[in-house]
């Protein structure tokens, strides 16, 4: 019994001696590793790992070249286009690498931290330069089906009847409609759907925030720039701010009769003094008026003449406003900001169009990230569309102020401005003037607005901005996003008890004829200015 018990105790101790031993011995090697350099361990590591070569499919190295291949030419050509600035620019060339600026990392779940992450922008430019490779002849017509397939594409709808004239794939997803399929509500006070899409959030502006989605709110502010009410009319009683653009005091003079003549009818309508010297050289800006105060200087002018039509369209939308507060004789309408954001799914038809009959004023590009707009992120990313690249377009209607805002996203090539040529977007360029301007306002010890201005003051001589009718095509997308319309219209006026007040609810004023979540197409109705007059008749 005793020798038993004396194995029991013998056995652990030489287990636990032969432990000890070797760990001694092992912890010697790596002293003696640790003495040798880096590399000569990395070479002795590598020469004892034994390479195993493995096929991969065909289609993946052909994918992979491919994307290589698209990789060189975009860096080529964007090397191209800076040396091409640089000759224009000669004062502005600068051999010292720009410091980039610094990017946002947004809070959310790990996904989206994981997806900030990814260089999101040059995958984008990299799939604007796939879908530009034309596909060969008899593989479009299957190819565009499968892709009507999979994102519910209407073909019948498609003014073009042959698809092989689609060489690409970007040039299928800037497809037109046939005349006719996307009638025009008839309501002169409406304000009509940009673009085929899905609405994602509207309502009014309180407090200048934008409700993203419930609970989540983001500043008019941080999506237009600071001071985003530039442009608003005097009629308006929201005020305004001589911080952003406003229109130019110099009037040139375009030939075209027709606008000019459209112009003179505008102005005598509303009572402006309309005369030749007037038009040329314009007048001197009056003390503490808009007219002629732009505070951003650098601010270019990519001023395009505006269609005659569209300007006779905006004069008479212009004309029919009621009188500015300050008429004895008018009395004042409150009025409120109101938002609506429209979706646009890779499906839907990627062009846009103008909502109502106003008045482009000046332009804003934001250089920013390229995050996905899908219902996901917009859920959990605070502030997406304040983050993504995208165009401000700030301007006039007849109720006073609006804008225009197409937001880029992850894999949109580019957005399109039909008025404005020299916009580019989602551009290695873009992104390096924008890095100028950031260490510049850094070196002056400004705040940097994040933005680049351009106005277009000069496309009309009396509107100073860009007419556009409604219903009128004003861009597009090189694939679906979002646009979001930030506007001023009356709010109408709280119902007396013998109307059936009942606490909530307006009369007359901006009524909504949409539902959160509903499905839109181009020209119909979001929403209306109630005429007061018209539904007392009604009842």
């Amino acid at each position: 019994m005793q020798r038993g018990l004396r194995r029991t105790c013998v056995r652990p101790a030489q287990a636990c001696r032969r432990n000890i031993s070797s760990t001694a011995c092992r912890h010697t090697g790596k002293s003696d590793q640790s003495k040798s350099s880096y590399s000569s361990r990395l070479g002795s590591e590598f020469n004892k790992t034994k390479v195993k070569w493995r096929p991969i499919p065909i289609a993946l190295g052909i994918g992979f070249l491919g994307l290589f291949q698209l990789y060189r030419l975009q860096i080529r050509e964007e090397y191209r286009r800076e040396q091409e600035w640089r000759g224009q620019h000669p004062e502005d060339n600068d051999d010292a690498r720009v410091r980039r600026r610094d990017r946002i990392r947004p809070s959310g779940p790990w996904s989206v931290q994981i997806m900030s992450t990814l260089p999101l922008k040059m995958l984008s430019r990299l799939w604007g330069k796939f879908n530009s490779i034309e596909i060969p002849y008899y593989f479009r017509v299957p190819g565009y089906h499968l892709y009507g397939w999979i994102f519910g594409v209407n073909f019948d709808e498609i003014e073009e009847r042959d698809l092989h004239n689609f060489k690409n794939l970007s040039e299928f997803f800037y497809r037109t409609l046939k005349p006719g399929v996307r009638p025009l509500d008839s309501r002169p006070d409406a304000l009509l759907s940009p673009a085929d899409g899905r609405i994602v959030q509207f309502g009014v502006i309180e407090n200048g925030e934008v409700e993203q989605v419930k609970g989540v709110t983001y500043s008019v502010d941080a999506l237009l720039g600071s001071e985003p009410m530039a442009g608003a009319l005097v009629n308006s009683n929201i005020s305004s701010s001589q911080e952003s653009a406003q229109p130019s005091d110099t009037r040139q003079r375009l030939g075209d009769a027709e606008i000019i003549q459209t112009d003179e009818e505008f102005a005598r309508v509303n009572g402006i003094s309309y005369t030749l010297p007037h038009l040329f050289s314009g007048d001197k800006p009056r003390k503490g008026s808009l007219i002629g105060q732009r505070k951003n200087d650098d601010a270019s002018d990519q001023s395009t003449r505006s269609q005659p039509s569209s300007v006779a369209a905006v004069t008479s939308s212009l004309a029919s406003a009621q009188r500015p507060w300050y008429y004895p004789t008018q009395k004042e309408i409150p009025t409120a900001l109101y938002y609506c954001v429209v979706y646009l799914a890779p499906g839907d038809y990627h062009r846009f169009h103008s909502p109502v009959s106003w008045v482009v004023e000046s332009r804003r590009h934001f250089a920013g990230e390229l995050y996905s707009v899908s219902p996901f992120l917009v859920k959990n990313l605070p502030g997406l569309f304040t983050l993504n690249e995208r165009i401000v377009l700030l301007g006039r209607w007849k109720y006073g102020f609006f804008s225009y805002t197409p937001v880029g996203a992850t894999n949109v090539g580019s957005i399109i401005v039909n008025f404005d040529k020299e916009l580019r977007t989602n551009s290695l360029l873009t992104d390096t003037l924008a890095d100028r301007a950031a260490a510049k306002a850094q070196e002056n010890g400004e705040p940097y607005s994040g933005f680049s201005e351009a106005h277009y003051s000069n496309a009309s001589p009396i509107l100073n901005g860009h007419a556009l009718a409604k219903g009128e095509e004003m861009g597009g997308f090189q694939l679906g996003s979002t646009i979001v319309m930030v506007f001023e219209a009356p709010k109408g006026r709280r119902p007396t008890f013998d109307e059936g007040f009942t606490g909530e609810g307006r009369v007359g004023g901006w009524q909504w004829s949409i539902r959160k979540g509903e499905s839109v197409k181009v020209g119909q109705a979001l929403g209306y200015v109630e005429d007061e007059s018209s539904r007392k008749l009604d009842t």
